[in-house]
């Protein structure tokens, strides 16, 4: 018999065609990727470190079969005492919890456990399916709560789970979510059971609670230049595919726009690049040598690694340094990757302070990020403050000619991202990288540091993460040469 979980429930919920592939064909939805195994794993390890909240408790071995899972779990609720990983089936549905805690003589709490620091309305949906399970395999629902992680939570030698997690009563929203459980598994059953997959057009549903796994196949015979390319384009772009617009190049004259997405539509009509010379050369005129092309790489755990540190708080553990001293001179670069037995924070410090001398440009793309990772470490390396403060004012944007459209080419497909910039005006790509963006990056270095892998898996992750941040700096060298192509900067 095929049983709807709570995680296939969640996903009927989101879109009936993901729901059906997940039992017709799932071999054809894709592995979930390093940086969704990392949000899987970072989630087991929130819930085992939930688990000591409850002491004494029960943890049921998770069985492929749900119905031993079931046997196993009603068995272990007799010693009345809490319960990890309880399993339950009530008709077709089956939801194994993360928490289930005795009340007074035949009553349970439920506590379903997050790696979010707060609570989200699919918790709610999550928690409500769970309970009508539970209740309806005979168990007595007290109440239900959320579980989630205290943002302000900040790591001091080992860590309490009292201070490390907060939680959240919805026992009434899940009461008022109840009354549609039945009609939503009936019609999740039946989607099930269907010969033919659901015909359900693309929409927003399709990145909203989270990115569909589907999202390649469903959206794949949109044409070249689609609509969905459009600057900010958000509802818009739905509606107007709605009245059978598919390209941003039939976009009516007359359809309200504002200044970038003009720009856009234009060059791909044009198919030119579309170039504001007085902002390049505005942009340039900041420009002071020596140059420092820097680009950091971090990761930012759920559970903090490092004192210091609170959760999801990005803690650098890599740099590429591009340093050009004089105008036509070649680049020469300074990397750091940290072994990543100690915190990183003051060997970075360190190092750029050494090696970022006391004048020229800073160059970072989105330097926000880069401002806000040095201004974090040393606050928390206080020695290193006056020194950070002092970069300020050399600190330059390379994302803002492209951010404000000053420098647009078709092949960005819309977005100023370093990732579409760089391939569309230059002749470096991502492509063919083992570790090709900042996620990946994160969740492979945590993946090689932290957990068990032999020493030629780490060093083949370090090499790979070497040349993906190299490429970042690489890269912002190469664009700077082609705005300096429009308008060239005097050393």
């Amino acid at each position: 018999m095929r049983y709807l979980s709570k995680s296939k429930y969640l996903a009927g919920l989101q879109c009936p065609k993901l729901l059906w592939h997940e039992f017709n064909r799932k071999d054809i939805i894709p592995p979930p990727n390093s940086v969704l195994q990392f949000a899987f794993e970072e989630g087991h390890r929130v819930g085992a470190l939930a688990q000591k909240l409850f002491p004494g408790g029960i943890l049921i071995p998770r069985k492929f079969n749900p119905e031993e899972q079931s046997i196993q779990s009603l068995e272990a609720a007799k010693q009345r005492k809490p319960l990890f990983e309880a399993g339950f089936i009530y008709k077709r549905a089956y939801a194994i919890a993360d928490i289930l805690d005795p009340v007074g003589d035949d009553q349970w709490d439920l506590y379903e456990v997050k790696s979010s620091t707060g609570v989200k309305d699919e918790h709610m949906h999550d928690a409500a399916f769970q309970r009508y399970t539970y209740e309806g395999a005979g168990l007595k629902i007290r109440k239900c709560f959320i579980v989630y992680i205290n943002k302000e939570f900040v790591r001091h030698s080992d860590i309490e789970p009292k201070d490390f997690f907060l939680k959240e009563d919805i026992t009434k929203q899940t009461e008022i979510l109840a009354g549609q459980i039945d009609r939503a598994v009936d019609a999740m059953l039946k989607t099930i059971e269907a010969s033919e997959v659901p015909n359900n057009p693309i929409g927003p549903y399709c990145s909203s609670p989270h990115d569909c796994p589907l999202i390649d196949i469903c959206w794949k015979d949109l044409p070249q230049g689609h609509i969905f390319l459009l600057y900010q384009g958000g509802q818009r772009c739905f509606d107007l595919m709605e009245q059978g617009i598919l390209k941003v190049t039939d976009i009516p004259d007359d359809y309200k726009l504002n200044t970038k997405q003009v720009i856009q539509i234009e060059a791909h009509r044009k198919e030119e690049t579309y170039i504001d010379k007085e902002a390049i050369h505005e942009f340039l005129a900041k420009l002071q040598y020596p140059l420092y092309f820097l680009d950091f790489e971090t990761m930012a755990p759920a559970i903090p690694v490092y004192d210091n540190t609170g959760p999801y708080k990005a803690v650098p553990f890599q740099f590429s340094l591009h340093v050009v001293e004089k105008e036509g001179n070649m680049p020469i670069h300074h990397p750091y990757l940290a072994p990543g037995d100690v915190d990183p924070r003051p060997e970075v410090l360190r190092r750029l302070k050494e090696l970022l001398g006391d004048k020229g440009s800073i160059i970072a793309y989105s330097a926000g990020f880069e401002k806000r990772c040095l201004k974090e470490a040393a606050f928390i390396y206080p020695q290193y403050l006056d020194w950070v403060k002092s970069l300020d004012d050399r600190i330059v944007d390379l994302l803002e000619p492209f951010k404000n459209f000053s420098f647009y080419h078709p092949k960005q497909e819309g977005s100023a991202s370093l990732k579409y910039v760089l391939p569309a005006i230059t002749h470096l790509t991502y492509k063919g990288l083992e570790i090709g963006n900042g996620g990946a990056a994160s969740a492979e270095y945590y993946r090689v540091t932290f957990t068990k892998v032999d020493e030629a898996e780490r060093q083949r992750v370090r090499t790979a993460l070497d040349k993906y941040c190299d490429l970042d700096t690489m890269g912002m060298v190469e664009i700077l040469e082609v705005l300096k192509g429009i308008w060239p900067v005097k050393a």
